[in-house]
């Protein structure tokens, strides 16, 4: 009710106040990567009234946090972006936080409590570009570095590859991606095709475990060339013991797997696991181990790069040519009675892999021919050498001997008395040759001495071992036979001393076994056919006795003895 000064009052009246609520927003907070930017929107009341605008009262970073040059400033009447493109960079290695203070602003213009926003800018990783050299066809073999200050790096994004041209890729390398480990190209090969070293250049995006990502780097790999080694050859060597082995000089191999290239340096191995570690080096004087032939592994490596290759030389030590002749070859002074004259002397090599030299006694040379027909004995040599090696490989001076075999001057005795239980026979050849001696045509025997040689004519031959001719000598052996058999079937009917058949003065009285005489016979007559006085004589023993002539004398002889006749 109103009262005027007066006292007087009015008319009551009434005053109605309107309270309008405040704006309530809670404290946000987000994390972003240095120099990413904040991308929050400012929180409105959540179950009103609406934030109309915001006052932004203050920015608190920590140090080490730097701020774009566009980021909010202090002000009111801001929308709730204000903050949203704001970037902040981190130029230390851990997170750090700027809080930002606001004041929200509802319509009706009433001003809340203050409410923070914190960002925690996490610090992108940091990688320094690499380089590393490598041998054409080796492994890369490097790891991707980390930020050596933080944060670790977790994984990278390899964004290009860029090889020079010349270099081929294999097939297993690396191919552009994400989440990529720290040895994504340690196994990447590149070929160098080329004589002069070549670049492949990798780029890579680091990403943090708070998933920032740091500025690309780039990885630079130089592939050098590997050297060239040329074809090396090294001259055969002779075997000199029949060992197979030798020792060789290799101080002039080097320049050969050289050849033009500089910077380089060879060394030897017997194994190729020895070239490739450059271990357990052979020097220039290399003295083989494998009989003949010996593979040695080659290394020939650039100084500068140490970038290497392997190449074998094959060290061949000749055998000396085997020559297989004889000591000694025959041939016939006269070939008229059967053999040769001459010998076709052969060693048995071929004349395409062999040189021969042939010479006489006096060294005058013969022939070269692969082989040399000799008519006329003496002493011979001959010389054989390698055709197809640069040191002639020569065997050891062969020397033989030709002789000439001439017919024997030939004996043959019966050593034996006429009539002996056993008759021995004995031939002699005297001649340049080789003889041997057979009895009527019997085998061939080295000894001319016959024992147990039946009674009657016998023929002994003589020939050379070379078939220079046959020699014949008839003998007779002196014997009576031991029996007869007068049964008229023409076999043995008649009993006789045939051997004596040329002495017409020897004679022959036959007995029976009480000394009665049967028969008078002479060895030039018929002989006895077992009858007295045309009777049939019995089966027994009868003795006879006989007066001869010995070959080449005059005197008398009587040989007593007994034969059986047989019915």
């Amino acid at each position: 009710t109103p009262v005027s000064s007066d006292n007087c009052t009015g008319a009551a009246f009434t005053v109605t106040v309107t309270v309008n609520p405040e704006p309530e927003v809670t404290d946000q907070s987000t994390a972003v990567c240095s120099a990413s930017t904040v991308g929050l929107t400012l929180a409105d009341d959540v179950d009103g009234p609406s934030v109309a605008s915001y006052d932004l009262t203050s920015i608190a970073p920590e140090a080490g946090l730097a701020a774009d040059a566009s980021n909010a400033v202090l002000g009111t009447n801001l929308a709730s972006d204000a903050i949203a493109s704001d970037v902040w960079t981190n130029t230390t290695a851990t997170p750090l936080d700027v809080v930002y203070s606001f004041t929200p602003v509802s319509s009706d213009n009433c001003t809340g409590a203050a409410f923070t926003v914190t960002v925690t800018v996490n610090p992108e990783p940091e990688v320094t570009d690499q380089s590393t050299a490598v041998c054409s066809a080796s492994t890369v073999g490097l790891t991707l570095a980390d930020d050596v200050d933080g944060p670790s790096v977790a994984s990278y994004d390899l964004t290009s590859i860029a090889p020079e041209a010349g270099l081929a890729a294999d097939a297993s390398n690396a191919v552009l991606g994400t989440n990529l480990a720290s040895d994504a190209i340690a196994s990447d090969v590149w070929t160098n095709t080329t004589a002069t070293p070549l670049d492949v250049v990798y780029s890579f995006t680091p990403v943090s475990s708070d998933n920032c990502t740091g500025a690309a780097f780039t990885v630079t790999v130089t592939v050098n060339p590997l050297p060239v080694p040329a074809p090396a050859f090294i001259d055969s060597k002779c075997d000199d013991d029949t060992d197979g082995l030798q020792t060789f000089d290799m101080s002039g191999v080097a320049a050969q797997v050289i050849g033009a290239q500089t910077d380089m340096v060879v060394s030897y191995h017997l194994t190729l696991t020895d070239a490739e570690n450059n271990t357990a080096a052979l020097g220039d004087n290399i003295t083989t181990t494998t009989p003949n032939l010996q593979t040695i592994h080659i290394r020939l490596e650039n100084t500068l790069t140490n970038c290497y290759a392997t190449s074998t030389i094959d060290l061949v030590v000749d055998p000396l040519p085997e020559i297989d002749l004889e000591g000694n070859y025959v041939i016939c002074s006269d070939a008229t009675g059967g053999g040769l004259d001459y010998v076709v002397v052969d060693p048995g090599l071929s004349p395409a892999t062999y040189n021969f030299i042939w010479r006489d006694e006096l060294g005058d040379v013969l022939s070269t021919d692969s082989t040399y027909t000799v008519d006329q004995g003496g002493i011979y040599s001959l010389e054989v050498s390698f055709a197809s090696t640069a040191a002639g490989c020569s065997a050891p001076l062969e020397i033989f001997t030709v002789s000439e075999s001439g017919a024997p001057a030939v004996a043959v005795d019966v050593v034996t008395e006429a009539f002996a239980d056993t008759h021995v026979v004995v031939a002699t050849a005297v001649g340049t040759g080789i003889y041997e001696f057979s009895l009527d045509q019997g085998p061939w025997l080295d000894s001319g001495t016959f024992i147990g040689v039946d009674p009657g004519d016998h023929t002994v031959y003589v020939r050379d071992v070379n078939g220079c001719g046959v020699t014949a000598t008839m003998i007779y052996i002196v014997d009576y036979p031991k029996y007869f058999t007068p049964n008229g079937d023409g076999y043995h009917d008649t009993w006789n001393i045939d051997a004596l058949s040329s002495q017409l003065g020897s004679k022959i009285y036959i007995f029976d076994r009480y000394g009665k005489l049967l028969k008078q016979i002479t060895p030039a007559g018929e002989g006895w056919d077992g009858t007295y006085n045309g009777q049939q004589m019995p089966t027994s023993d009868y003795w006879f006795s006989l007066e001869y002539h010995t070959e080449g004398q005059n005197d008398l002889k009587q040989f007593k003895a007994h034969f059986t006749l047989k019915r």
